[in-house]
Parts: structure tokens; sequence; C-alpha cells
């Protein structure tokens, strides 16, 4: 008598690895996900901090994001997953801002806004303190 493997035990292993694969490919792909949110969340906080920090020495918020650096932010962050896109700054009054950056997972998110830099509709804000 052979040893060996029969092929309905092969079929049945191959089966349950690519079922393990395909769940893990798609875990990997949310987790990636919230992690360029997070990091999102906290280019926008670093934002807001410089922008505070600079309405402190001024009198009021800078015209742009550019007006920070070198002095406030050492770079102007980007967007992690399209690196050409700058995160929305929008100058109101003499103390007022708002940033808008869109969010990858909808839980992540704030509401809707639209216009901006965002290059789509927006749906995370976070405005002065």
């Amino acid at each position: 008598m052979k040893k060996g493997f029969t092929l309905v035990e092969l079929i049945v292993v191959i089966t349950i690895i690519m079922v393990i694969t395909a769940l893990g490919v798609v875990n990997f792909a949310g987790i990636n996900k919230r992690s360029r949110d997070s990091r999102r969340v906290a280019d926008l906080k670093k934002v807001s901090i410089a922008l505070e920090i600079y309405r402190q020495e001024n009198g009021e918020y800078p015209s742009a994001q550019a007006g920070l650096v070198p002095d406030y932010l050492e770079i102007i962050p980007l967007d992690p997953k399209n690196p050409t896109n700058l995160y929305d700054l929008d100058i109101g009054e003499k103390y007022s801002y708002e940033l808008y950056a869109h969010m990858e997972d909808s839980g992540s998110t704030t509401g809707t806004y639209s216009g901006g830099s965002c290059g789509e509709t927006c749906n995370y804000r976070t405005i002065n303190p």
C-alpha cells in the first residue's frame, strides 16, 4: 500500500489556505486605511498647533500653510496616500480657520464638506479651538 495524500485531501488543504489568505489580505487593507487616517488626524493636529503658535506671535493666522515653514513646521504635511495633496486650510476671520482632509475609513469621518484641495469631498474637519 502506497503512503501519501489523496486528491480530495490536497484540495481541502489548499482551499483552507486560500480562505485564510483572503481573510488576511482583507484585514491588512483595512488596517492600512485606519493607519493612514490616524496619520491624517495627527498631521492636522500638528498644523493646528503651528497655526496657534503663529497667531500668538503674529496676531493673525498666515494666509497659507507655506507661511508656517520653516519657523513653525519643518515641512508641510502631505496626505499619506497621495503625497501631492496638501490638506485644505481655510482661513476665516482673524481668529478662525478650518482644516480639511479626506478619510478612507468611514468610521474616521466627522461629516461631509465640499470643495477644498482634497480633490473630492472632504469628510474630516478640524477647526480652531
